[in-house]
């Protein structure tokens, strides 16, 4: 166990923007709740859940949670009888066999939820946390200008940086290379953080970036250029990101959940009308630089389950990267209860 629970908290990925002691802070307070989690899981503790009212929530500092960040300050899971017991992982690949024993719901991804499940997890999504839209993108695919490289066709011997080589945006870029005609085998891949890509792209060590804002902001100011959105060779818009629970979980608490989502809508229409107060809340949650924070334009909010966007992420699995998982899309979403 000891051995796990440290290999474990060396993947804690914490974020670099803002101040240094900030950011150290949270990465051991996120690696000390992991290796709790770790250990309450390991040792058959926590089956029994949390007590009647009380949702134990956690999830990464991804933008799409502002709306639950907005939720806790505002005292909106109160309002709708709920309280939240939350803890920040930047990892959120930990979080699925924590599920049942040390937390309730989590943020996390379809490709994710469809590979734990596959391996015995059922996870199921119980509200959306936004989509990416062609009017609201928020995912990109950046070389440099000077690079020559202007379609992902030339991409063919070259390197990619990517932020997570098992998240939807690097599945979503090697289903685009595919339908382009480009073998996503004869790409290389190398993993860069965010902070780093704009560094790596300009220096030459990389060829291209798979980028999320705010990082693509930066990118761009060192004289980066966009091939286009990954997310768009799927649908128009699409939800890469959102709120899962265990399937079992999930069947004996809808009346939670619907408190949980009433709780979220709110705390979305609150940012629409509090932007400034809003931004106030992502800099406390994330550490990012007032300029950041001024500048990054908000997700596409929304909480509902769409079942065709798993559909469409399981599709682009077994087409760009050989799953064979025997899942149903139907089976990762939670239906309630008549």
């Amino acid at each position: 166990m000891q051995t796990a629970a440290r290999s474990a908290i060396c993947t804690i990925v914490g974020v670099s923007q803002g101040s240094e002691m900030t950011n150290r802070r949270r990465r051991i307070g996120a690696a000390l709740a992991l290796a709790t989690a770790l250990l309450v899981t390991a040792c058959g503790g926590g089956g029994g859940g949390a007590e009647a009212g009380t949702l134990r929530v956690a999830s990464n500092s991804n933008l799409t949670a502002l709306p639950f960040w907005v939720a806790q300050e505002q005292g909106l899971f109160e309002k709708h009888g709920l309280q939240i017991e939350y803890t920040k992982i930047e990892n959120v690949a930990t979080l699925p066999q924590a599920l049942g024993t040390s937390f309730d719901i989590v943020l996390s991804t379809p490709t994710l939820a469809i590979s734990s499940t596959a391996q015995g997890i059922p996870m199921v999504e119980v509200a959306g946390s936004s989509v990416d839209t062609e009017a609201n993108p928020s995912n990109f695919l950046m070389v440099a200008k000077d690079s020559g490289i202007t379609d992902v066709t030339q991409l063919p011997g070259k390197t990619i940086g990517v932020l997570n080589e098992t998240g939807t945006l690097h599945v979503a870029t090697l289903y685009w290379l595919q339908k382009s005609g480009v073998d996503p085998k004869s790409v290389k891949i190398v993993q860069v953080d965010g902070p780093s890509q704009a560094d790596q792209l300009r220096s030459g060590r990389v060829d291209a970036v798979e980028t999320v804002t705010p990082f693509s902001g930066q990118i761009e100011s060192v004289g980066g250029v966009s091939l286009g959105t990954p997310y768009r060779s799927m649908a128009l818009e699409i939800s890469p990101i959102y709120w899962a629970s265990r399937e079992d979980w999930a069947d004996g608490h809808d009346a939670d959940i619907d408190k949980f989502v009433a709780a979220l809508d709110e705390a979305q229409q609150y940012i629409a009308a509090n932007d400034g107060a809003a931004r106030d809340v992502l800099q406390d949650q994330t550490g990012y630089s007032d300029e950041i924070v001024a500048s990054i334009p908000f997700p596409t909010y929304n909480t509902d389950v769409r079942q065709q966007d798993v559909a469409l992420w399981l599709e682009a699995m077994r087409s760009a990267t050989g799953f064979t998982g025997d899942v149903d899309p139907a089976a990762l979403v939670h239906q309630p209860n008549p």
